[in-house]
């Protein structure tokens, strides 16, 4: 074999094996963007069951500020009572009567609110969750394609090793 011949061999060969380096350089480049996405997936799954216990203990707080206010306000118009009977004025008709009755509409409207206010949050925090979770889905699907785009990259480029090689080695065949 002539050197023209060894060179063109060699370049051939050394073309080839750096196509598929590349080649599978890609390859490992899909796999990372795949776990990259896994774990980014896993990370948003955290951030849903976090915002999810975040609801939940709201709900608890809500019922806790309902209860707590509920026995504020039962101490509350007793001590009113107490007051209007202290007064020697009867609590149970006329003036004072609509009094209490008046306290209790507006503390029960409270109540309400703070219910209200409650669910708001909780159902803030569910949402935040829903849209997590789908984030993290979407973090999975985007890595699956740059995995797919990776592979294909590498199939591209070790279908084109082989050309470059089959060209090199008929050019080889030429020279000689």
């Amino acid at each position: 074999m002539s050197f023209p011949t060894v060179l063109s061999l060699a370049g051939s060969a050394i073309n080839f094996a750096g196509q598929s380096a590349k080649a599978s350089g890609s390859r490992a480049q899909g796999a990372a963007a795949l776990q990259a996405a896994e774990f980014n997936k896993s990370i948003r799954d955290r951030n849903a069951r976090v915002a999810e216990q975040e609801a939940a203990l709201r709900e608890r707080i809500g019922e806790r500020e309902v209860t707590r206010f509920r026995d504020r306000f039962q101490r509350l118009q007793a001590s009113t009572a107490t007051k209007f009977r202290k007064g020697g004025v009867v609590a149970t008709s006329g003036t004072p009567l609509q009094v209490l009755l008046e306290n209790a509409n507006e503390a029960e409207e409270d109540v309400q609110l703070i219910g209200l206010e409650a669910a708001t949050d909780a159902s803030r925090f569910r949402e935040q969750a829903r849209n997590q979770r789908l984030e993290g889905e979407i973090a999975l699907l985007e890595g699956g394609q740059r995995r797919l785009a990776a592979n294909t990259r590498a199939r591209t480029q070790t279908i084109s090793s082989f050309a470059n090689l089959a060209s090199g080695l008929f050019d080889t065949v030429q020279i000689a």
